[in-house]
């Protein structure tokens, strides 16, 4: 979905915010938010997502054909990398002050080049957090660059057509791919994430060890 100008514009309409404010919100200048409202200049990829994030921590959801509203539903859709970007930064605001992440047959290496360079920071705050509990189950040879703040096992082969998802607190990420194209739909359910991450302690116990948690390196 592309945002437009006139998106952007109408949801610091309906959170009653001026442009010094959002600037004030997301570290974008006040000429650049005029000229993306104005769409006399196409944002770059960091500044759509800060805008975004900014939107996003208040409940506003860009629709097609050029709407926004203020979210009602527990269901959202992330496309692209400015998505990508965001749903990143969502990530971490809801597990920042420690918390549960599971990947099931989820390997990062299948997703962070759509991060581009955001998924070295990413990887650096989420290292910060105290009483993060975070597991992965990939399959082997998909670890990767084990990161310090996650712990791994394998899944055999005969599990390679497992459909993969994510959960963090109590949403869960489901990503598709459709004509070339990524997306990830998360679904924000205490009884649906329940019930994914008991499904994950069966298979982590059937698991085989894999890289162990990293130490952090000392500064």
């Amino acid at each position: 979905m592309n945002i437009t100008g006139r998106q952007i514009r109408g949801a610091r309409g309906l959170l009653g915010w001026s442009m010094e404010e959002l600037a004030d919100k997301t570290g974008v200048s006040r000429i650049t938010i005029r000229q993306v409202e104005a769409e006399t200049a196409q944002p770059q990829e960091r500044t759509l997502a800060s805008l975004l994030a900014a939107f996003d921590k208040e409940g506003i959801e860009f629709q097609d054909n050029e709407g926004v509203c203020i979210r009602k539903h527990q269901m959202r859709t992330y496309s692209g990398k400015a998505g990508y970007r965001q749903l990143l930064d969502h990530i971490y605001e809801t597990v920042k002050k420690g918390g549960r992440i599971r990947q099931f047959n989820f390997g990062d290496e299948r997703y962070a080049p759509i991060a581009d360079d955001a998924a070295a920071e990413h990887i650096r705050r989420m290292e910060e957090i105290e009483g993060l509990d975070a597991k992965v189950l990939v399959l082997e040879g998909e670890i990767g660059n084990p990161v310090s703040y996650c712990s791994y096992r394998t899944l055999d082969a005969e599990y390679a057509d497992m459909a993969p998802w994510y959960l963090y607190g109590d949403i869960l990420i489901l990503p598709l791919t459709e004509g070339g194209r990524r997306e990830c739909v998360t679904i924000q359910s205490k009884q649906v994430a329940e019930r994914y991450a008991r499904e994950f302690d069966l298979f982590w116990n059937k698991g085989n060890p894999g890289e162990k948690r990293l130490k952090k390196a000392r500064k």
